[in-house]
């Protein structure tokens, strides 16, 4: 959730079926994936448009890559020059042939990350933003719940296996949504091929992006590959159509390139967007006894719309959250709480509440008291909810 409701209180709960139709339809079939797990996310909105135990912990092998390298553009300069140390330059696994001492811009290393998967890269950025690869992974975690990843453990910034390192379809999908908002990581992620320097040669780096959907699809914005012994074939990718755009992921899955494209034209071909909630639109009227009309019209701040299926319905949770401080004299605009809508208790959209207009005490002695109570620093008020 954006806000933090611990300040505020629970005042409704209601639940409201949506439909594209008058009538309720088929809803098109879901993807049948041989994924052992996997999830299909709205960007705009976070909602699950699909889900096959997205919850279950996992290894994401190279999928960890995603975060890092948004961590990388968050916390660092691209233009500084990372200097290559020995455990960087030879770590197992995929590389980019780092060398020991070499000097390398961090904008280059990151492409090196996503594109071909270097580990050897993975770790000159971890050592370089944090000091250290435990450093950078206390770092990953702390960022990984901001981003709403709460089922996941980093221990390193490649995804080398590792029995405290794991993590859920639902959770890479989300860091790859907080991921797509940031410019200069969906340049990078959208790059098909690049050509780096190389310390000590006439020639550069060539990469290529191992992502091949890139390659075979115009809608494809993004993604990454993956592949460990422990955690079998994983792979997350994000495409767009008519300005909607969606995140695949597939974890322990032998078909993850077929069973992406089937997630991702699922989420583009199956759902439509319905407005919910009309900026300005009342959505409760709150009684509030000594004032003088007696209760207030809660107005929305802004349109909400939601995802539904094209061919028919979903439910949902609309909610509403009351600030506790609540406090006479209310102004018109005055914020005054949340209107939520949730999809399995996740907040799949939100916008806050405020005041239709003005409200004062209902006596000229209580409106003095109070004004007096402000002029001489005393706050509070005589009523409050």
């Amino acid at each position: 959730m954006k806000r933090n409701l611990c300040f505020l209180s629970i005042f409704l709960m209601t639940y409201i079926t949506l439909s594209s139709f008058s009538s309720p339809l088929q809803v098109a079939a879901m993807p049948q994936l041989s994924a052992r797990s996997a999830v299909l996310i709205d960007v705009e909105t976070g909602q699950v448009l699909y889900n096959k135990h997205m919850h279950l912990k996992a290894f994401p092998a190279s999928l960890t890559k995603v975060l890092t390298t948004i961590i990388a553009l968050e916390e660092g300069n691209s233009k500084e020059l990372v200097t290559v140390s020995r455990r960087a330059a030879y770590q197992e696994g995929s590389s980019i042939y780092l060398r020991e001492g070499e000097k390398i811009k961090l904008e280059d290393l990151l492409y090196g990350v996503m594109l071909a998967s270097g580990n050897d890269a993975a770790v000159a950025v971890a050592e370089h933003i944090a000091g250290s690869i435990e450093g950078f992974a206390e770092l990953m975690n702390e960022k990984a719940r901001e981003m709403g990843a709460l089922n996941s453990n980093f221990v390193n910034p490649s995804g080398l296996p590792d029995s405290a390192h794991y993590s859920t379809a639902y959770d890479l999908a989300m860091i790859m949504r907080y991921a797509l908002q940031n410019e200069k990581f969906r340049e990078i992620t959208g790059t098909k091929q690049k050509t780096i320097p190389w310390a000590d040669n006439d020639w550069g780096r060539g990469l290529r992006n191992h992502n091949k959907l890139l390659w075979q699809f115009d809608d494809i914005t993004g993604g990454k590959t993956g592949y460990t012994k422990a955690a079998g074939r994983c792979l997350i990718a994000s495409a767009i159509k008519d300005g909607r755009e969606v995140v695949a992921v597939v974890l322990n899955d032998p078909d993850d390139w077929l069973d992406i494209r089937k997630l991702l034209d699922f989420g583009l071909e199956n759902f439509k967007s319905i407005r919910v909630v009309e900026k300005g639109e009342p959505v409760y009227s709150l009684a509030w006894e000594k004032t003088d009309k007696g209760r207030l019209d809660l107005l929305a701040a802004d349109s909400l719309e939601l995802l539904v299926p094209a061919a028919g319905e979903v439910r949902v949770k609309k909610q509403v959250y009351l600030k506790e401080d609540l406090n006479l004299p209310v102004r018109q605009g005055e914020e005054m709480g949340i209107l939520c809508f949730l999809d399995d208790y996740k907040v799949i959209a939100e916008t806050p509440l405020v005041a239709a207009e003005d409200l004062h005490y209902n006596s000229i002695f209580l409106r003095f008291w109070h004004w007096l109570r402000e002029k001489t620093g005393k706050k509070g008020g005589l009523y409050s909810l």
